[in-house]
């Protein structure tokens, strides 16, 4: 069955910002913690190879105890530290947790293979250390292809956009189709473009923001772009998630998934909550 998406101006990408903003300053320094959290997981991979793997599985199940926190944050709840860790002893979601780990991996895998394929001559080249220098440089700009980056950064984004969605897909919305997850997740990215874009653009100028003071505001700047994905996806996929037995007036236009030719024009209703909820 073809997961349904809903579509949205270019105008709900800043608001889906800023409810994950107002999510995040309610309990700060919580969702500050569970993203080091996640964050040191991401760096016992390049520290311990050995323990790489493990890693890279563990990642799925700690984004969705983020996702969960937020969204008991959105229904009025307290939420601890601890509740990251939650996910792990969840029988029934566990498996499709560890099969998005897999397939990211793997595709991680396909990038690494491709980049080696791209960047051979540079990374011959790096990897000469007798070199001047000076000639170096010289032989890494002959050597350099936009083309390559060009079809690196696609793949990449690609990459990106087909996983964007996966743990919460499988989390909340109890798919099992990893496939029909990434197409949705792809779909999602390709009929809310310009929403997507302009979060992505917020997101993207905090970051380098982030960059030219130092890397500290990024426990603030990274669980709040984390957030609001969260918050984007409940509006394109499950506008009902936290329905208390009440209907919200639905708005947007809703497609399939699998449905390339679908419309993009679409009704947006313009209502934050003050508990940082987007009432899609």
């Amino acid at each position: 069955m073809a997961i349904e998406i809903k579509v949205y101006k270019a105008s709900a990408g800043a608001r889906w910002f800023k409810a994950g903003l107002d999510v995040f300053q309610t309990q700060p320094f919580i969702f500050m913690f569970m993203y080091l959290f996640i964050g040191i997981f991401g760096l016992i991979g390049l520290i311990a190879p050995v323990l790489k793997i493990p890693a890279a599985l563990a990642t799925p199940f700690l984004m969705a105890g983020l996702y969960g926190a937020a969204l008991r944050r959105q229904q009025g709840q307290k939420i601890a530290f601890a509740d990251i860790l939650n996910v792990f002893s969840q029988k029934g979601r566990r498996i499709g947790l560890f099969r998005v780990g897999l397939y990211q991996m793997g595709a991680a895998l396909l990038l690494g293979m491709l980049a080696s394929v791209l960047f051979a001559d540079v990374i011959e080249l790096m990897t000469q250390t007798d070199l001047d220098p000076q000639t170096a440089l010289q032989q890494l700009a002959q050597s350099f292809s936009f083309g390559s980056l060009a079809l690196f950064l696609i793949a990449v984004s690609i990459y990106l956009c087909a996983f964007a969605f996966a743990v919460p897909l499988v989390y909340f919305g109890r798919h099992t189709s990893i496939i029909e997850v990434m197409k949705a997740s792809l779909m999602a990215f390709y009929h809310n473009m310009a929403a997507l874009s302009v979060y992505g653009l917020i997101a993207g100028g905090l970051l380098l923001v982030c960059a030219f003071l130092s890397f500290i505001p990024l426990l603030v700047v990274m669980p709040i772009c984390y957030i609001s994905l969260f918050i984007a996806f409940q509006a394109m996929f499950m506008p009902q998630l936290h329905e208390n037995g009440q209907d919200d007036h639905q708005s947007g236009q809703s497609v399939k998934g699998q449905n390339s030719d679908a419309q993009h024009s679409a009704n947006e209703q313009d209502n934050t909550s003050s508990n940082g909820r987007f009432d899609a």
